[in-house]
């Protein structure tokens, strides 16, 4: 039964992979699916969030310890809406420039609802540009996007690939350290 439920799940991120990715998130590999984590799949982090200051913070599966603003939010299905589990971004650090553009560097933390407790984390280069009025665009720097997954554990565990971000952040409220997300990422597991 947990074969099934597996495979059901994998069939499922394959087919949102297909609708959210566009041909720059495909190299040309081809493999067969194994009983791990799907090849392509999808996630929708949205909500408002405050950031909290963390120190030291573990980043699971790896040995490394961040500090920085952590911005919580509840990550979503995009094809069906469903609740999948939560999303950290810990912004560990960002430089700001005249235009009102920024460029950042985050780890993404992605705990999902599963049986195994499955986790992945991202170590992102972000380039943000504003929309005005109050908003940013925001997508992780194309040359990182076939290897910044660091970890990964449950269904994840041998996880090895990236991750395109596109996002939209409401930042009218920035100053008080809150920020709307509205991000889908679109993950690629590498095949060799």
């Amino acid at each position: 039964m947990e074969k099934i439920v597996l495979k059901f799940i994998a069939l499922t991120f394959s087919l949102m992979a297909l609708i959210s990715c566009n041909n720059d998130d495909y190299n040309g590999d081809i493999a067969d699916e194994g009983p791990s984590a799907p090849l392509m799949f999808s996630i929708n982090a949205k909500g408002t969030a405050i950031g909290e200051l963390v120190e030291n913070y573990a980043l699971p599966g790896t040995e490394l310890k961040v500090s920085g603003n952590a911005f919580t939010m509840p990550m979503f299905n995009p094809v069906t809406g469903e609740t999948m589990g939560t999303v950290i971004d810990i912004n560990v650090n960002a430089e700001t420039f005249g235009d009102g553009s920024m460029f950042a560097e985050n780890y993404t933390l992605f705990f999902f609802e599963d049986e195994q407790e499955s986790i992945l984390v991202l170590h992102n280069w972000i380039d943000m540009v504003p929309a005005p009025p109050t908003f940013m665009d925001a997508f992780i720097k194309k040359e990182h996007t076939l290897d910044n997954v660091v970890s990964g554990s449950g269904l994840f565990s041998d996880f090895t690939g990236g991750a395109t971000l596109n996002a939209s952040l409401d930042m009218k409220d920035f100053d008080k350290n809150t920020v709307g997300f509205d991000c889908l990422y679109g993950f690629t597991q590498k095949v060799f």
